[in-house]
């Protein structure tokens, strides 16, 4: 695959054939973590321009529930789609994501995304670990026990030779039923650990994916990391929560967000904290696509700290979704349905 192309839906988004619809149980069943990686570091080859149209996302609640509609046209892939989400943090969030082809605007694919944006933010922070962790980084430190961190870790595993993994959970019976089950899934040694510092101590990856809620504690201390450590912080996508603390970011001798510093700062608790206390390094943050084409550096020396914050973008879950319904049509899984938003002429 080259990977400065979006995988080819030639051939396989069947514009004029039916529309395939994936349940949460089909999409993971078609995921391939390593071909996700790949294919959502293709797509984050292209900066917006002639070839990516990358809207602001749309926002909307009244009291109770929220929306938020995240669209994109990705012209090398020829697709275009968005995702959608809404919901609460009380009682659960849905996530869907709807898959067009760009020349006949036909819908392709209708995907449960709730799975899906897991596995997508999972493979971003796999981008940024093949280019930024150390080429012999081994062991991996994971705070937090939910899909978020199963598909975070599964993802570092993709692209460095993980053996060993420490996990923390608050609570005990979610980091041992962990631990038990990545170490089977994965084939490593995942191990509970007691604290949130004994899983960063002596981690040469630490992967924080908490739902840290707003006014209580960071679940990540600048003051614990190493040198040498790449840091990835996938938690904090709301201006109220926070995941990790400014001292976090100072440490890093390169910081790299996976969307505009602006935008990753009007979402992220996490970097308006930081923004508030040095505007000008929050705002002068790159992004994964200028790491990618070399325009800013990465790690410079083994014993830098590295820092990726991801918020998550639209061409993230349209690449994902590509990559998963290319498998799935290869493997006869989903629904197909005909006649799904028939085209209107005028």
């Amino acid at each position: 695959m080259e990977l400065h192309q979006v995988p080819s839906v030639d051939g396989d988004a069947h514009p004029d054939g039916p529309t395939l619809l994936l349940s949460d149980d089909d999409v993971r069943r078609s995921c391939d973590m390593a071909a996700v990686v790949d294919a959502v570091e293709a797509a984050l080859h292209d900066a917006p321009g002639p070839q990516l149209a990358l809207p602001p996302r749309s926002y909307a609640a009244v009291e109770g529930t929220f929306l938020r509609v995240m669209p994109a046209i990705m012209g090398r892939a020829g697709v275009l789609g968005l995702k959608m989400l809404h919901g609460s943090f009380e009682r659960g969030v849905r996530y869907l994501v709807v898959l067009c082809d760009l020349k006949t605007g036909a819908v392709t694919g209708v995907l449960d995304a709730a799975y899906l944006t897991a596995a997508r933010t999972g493979a971003t922070s796999g981008v940024a670990t093949r280019h930024l962790a150390r080429e012999d980084a081994e062991t991996v430190g994971v705070l937090g026990a939910g899909l978020e961190a199963e598909t975070n870790l599964a993802a570092v595993a993709a692209v460095r030779p993980v053996a060993r993994v420490k996990v923390f959970s608050p609570r005990p019976a979610r980091r041992a039923d962990f631990a038990a089950r990545m170490g089977a899934a994965l084939g490593l040694d995942v191990v509970p650990v007691d604290t949130a510092r004994a899983a960063v101590t002596g981690a040469d990856v630490v992967v924080a994916a908490t739902n840290t809620g707003a006014g209580g504690p960071v679940a990540l201390r600048g003051e614990w990391i190493e040198p040498g450590q790449h840091v990835v912080s996938i938690g904090s996508t709301m201006p109220s929560r926070r995941e990790i603390d400014v001292a976090t970011f100072a440490r890093a001798g390169a910081v790299v967000f996976d969307a505009p510093a602006g935008t990753v700062a009007a979402e992220s608790g996490d970097v308006l904290a930081w923004r508030e206390r040095d505007d000008a390094a929050a705002t002068a943050v790159p992004t994964l696509t200028q790491l990618l084409a070399g325009e800013v550096p990465g790690r410079r020396r083994a014993d830098d700290v590295t820092v990726f914050k991801s918020i998550g973008a639209a061409t993230q879950d349209l690449a994902a979704a590509v990559a998963v319904c290319e498998r799935a049509r290869a493997r006869a899984i989903g629904t197909p349905v005909r006649g799904l938003a028939d085209l209107k002429t005028f």
